[in-house]
This record gives structure tokens, sequence and C-alpha cells, in this order.
């Protein structure tokens, strides 16, 4: 896999999508899904004082369910606006 460059404005770099949909987590990292295209994500954040939200500080791009990925639980991580 290939680490991932997020923007500053922490949109979906395919697609500029800006919602997400949560999945499996482990550790700092997080699973992420663009509801927008589907690309998928692991991203860690880390904790900085000044800052509300915890920015992203690494992502790296994962298979989606059309590359071969594993499927989510919908009971544990629904599909969000379809």
């Amino acid at each position: 896999m290939i680490d991932q460059v997020f923007p500053d404005s922490e949109n979906c770099p395919d697609c500029d999508g800006f919602l997400f949909r949560p999945g499996p987590r482990g550790g700092r990292g997080r699973n992420v899904e663009c509801v927008g295209c589907g690309s998928r994500f692991n991203v860690v954040r880390f904790p900085h004082e000044r800052q509300h939200k915890w920015p992203i500080v690494w992502a790296q791009r994962i298979p989606s369910e059309r590359e071969g990925g594993g499927e989510w639980r919908e009971d544990m991580f629904p599909r969000v606006l379809e």
C-alpha cells in the first residue's frame, strides 16, 4: 500500500468529498471510506493542544470493496446517504 497525502481540508484526495463512513479501527489507526467515491483509507490522528480536532498525521490507501477489500458489517459500520 502507498502512503497517501491528505489535503489540509481533509477532503477525499480522489473526489474532494467530505463525508467519510467510519470503519474498523485498531490502535491509533481508523479505517474510513469516502461516501462519494468509495475510496478507503487508514488514517492516524495525533493530538495537538491548540486544535479542537486532531489533525491527520498519516494516511494509507487500503482496498475498497470493489478492489477486493473486505466487507464492513452493516450493523457495526452503517452506510450513509444510500
